[in-house]
């Protein structure tokens, strides 16, 4: 993986480096990595170029997770800076999607579209979640992974997620989620007058689908694409389909 200074911390990222017409800026969530997009990384590379950062604090980029969302908007801001992107689409999952929705309001120069998966303008957290990971990390583990994905997910997939999820601090996993719970743009959302894709699991038992709704109808123009017996984690649940409607939108973006 190839690596750069941000703010005086190296950052880790993936990036095709192939010249592409479009360029797709993936932001994984809370506890995640580059890893997140794995899929998207080996079926999209023919389509656009693809650069997919770990965020601070996470798998190998130094420094500390975020404080909030603003601040987490405005290391995106740096980032795309150092990198000399002129014009890309955003995607983001998750916590990844509230950076995203921030980015947008910001005006972050560049960016021509949004994908925003398993996100909403809000990301309340339960309590209980917090609670969980806090006093019984290892043990509540497998716990917060059955929350996160469909019944229909395969055995193989969901030992994956949780060794994912293992393998990040306690401490991030508890930062990244202070940073949802605290985010809330509904007021503002409506601003955002670039193309964008909202993605969303019937199944997702963090977000739920009317998260997903309300910012299809708010954001003038936006599209939803609901995916059925799908949870928190559609990008590896339904790589298939992801594939599809991403390709699907890139192409409407040309029209």
């Amino acid at each position: 993986m190839p690596e750069m200074y941000v703010r005086d911390q190296v950052v880790y990222f993936k990036d095709t480096m192939k010249s592409s017409s479009r360029t797709i800026l993936f932001l994984h969530g809370v506890g995640g990595s580059h890893h997140t997009f794995r899929d998207q990384w080996a079926r999209l590379k023919g389509t656009a170029r693809l650069i997919i950062p770990d965020l601070p604090g996470h798998a190998r980029s130094g420094g500390a997770a975020f404080e909030n969302i603003s601040q987490a908007a405005g290391w995106l801001a740096d980032f795309v800076k150092e990198l000399g992107l002129k014009k890309f689409i955003l995607a983001g999952h998750s916590m990844g999607g509230a950076i995203a929705i921030e980015a947008a309001l910001n005006e972050l120069p560049g960016i021509e579209a949004l994908i925003i998966i398993s996100s909403g303008a809000r990301l309340k957290v339960d309590p209980d979640i917090v609670q969980g990971i806090r006093e019984r990390f290892c043990d509540f583990a497998p716990e917060f992974v059955d929350r996160m994905l469909s019944n229909e997910t395969s055995s193989g997939l969901r030992e994956d997620v949780l060794q994912d999820f293992l393998s990040t601090k306690l401490e991030t996993h508890l930062a990244d989620f202070r940073v949802c719970d605290d985010f809330d743009r509904m007021d503002r959302v409506g601003a955002i007058r670039i193309p964008s894709l909202v993605i969303n699991g019937t199944d997702d038992g963090l977000i739920p689908l009317k998260y997903g709704e309300y910012l299809a109808t708010t954001i003038p123009g936006a599209v939803l694409k609901v995916l059925h017996g799908t949870g928190h984690l559609p990008v590896l649940e339904r790589p298939t389909e992801m594939v599809a409607v991403i390709t699907a939108f890139i192409h409407s973006l040309d029209l």
